[in-house]
Formats: C-alpha cells, sequence, structure tokens
C-alpha cells in the first residue's frame, strides 16, 4: 500500500552486511553480493528473503563506489555494484574476495 513502509524478515545479524547496488534480474528477484555477510542476499517480487548458499569466506567481498585507496587491505581495489549481462547472469567484481560472483539466471551462486 502507498506510504506503507515494511521491514523483511528474517533479521540479518551484524553491520555493513551489503554495500553493492542490488541488480533487478529477469527472474524478478533482486540480488545482492555480501560485503560482511557470508551468503547472497534475494528478495523475490512477493518480498521474501532469502540467503543464498553457498557461503563466501572472508571479510570486504564485494562493495560499490570507484577505487578505493588504501584502508582495509592495504591496498586499492576495484568497488563495483552487480552487471546484469545479456545472458541473464549478475556479476559482481571483487573487493577482497578472491573470485568474481556470479549469479546465474536460474539463481544459483558461483564463483569464477
Amino acid at each position: 500500500a502507498a506510504g506503507k513502509v515494511e521491514l523483511l524478515e528474517p533479521e540479518i545479524p551484524g553491520g555493513f552486511k551489503y554495500s553493492a547496488g542490488g541488480v533487478l534480474a529477469p527472474n524478478g528477484c533482486i540480488y545482492f553480493a555480501p560485503h560482511l555477510a557470508a551468503r547472497v542476499l534475494c528478495i523475490n517480487a512477493e518480498g521474501n528473503v532469502e540467503l543464498l548458499e553457498p557461503e563466501i569466506p572472508g571479510h570486504f567481498k564485494y562493495s560499490a563506489g570507484g577505487l578505493e585507496p588504501e584502508i582495509h587491505t592495504g591496498g586499492a581495489k576495484y568497488l563495483a555494484d552487480g552487471v546484469l549481462a545479456p545472458n541473464g547472469d549478475i556479476y559482481f567484481a571483487p573487493y577482497d574476495a578472491e573470485r568474481v560472483l556470479c549469479i546465474k539466471c536460474e539463481g544459483n551462486v558461483e564463483l569464477l
């Protein structure tokens, strides 16, 4: 309804969990890459929230905002929101993660 704000479940503990912008996929879901969180966040068109497997190890994994000088990790890292490819897959460049994050058009998560 207009003017209504709703907090969706489940509660996700911790801080600075997702910093890159979400990407709307052709399947109607919005996907967020983890920054300090362990899993990809998926919100579907009905407002259901799901944390997708697998758990992705590390801190400061995926982030957004351009080039950031030495703050957390001792060197500049590329920061970018996710990009929707023509095939429907979504890609996030690593910030301090070891691999590129790919969310397949059917919703599966892969590390490339």
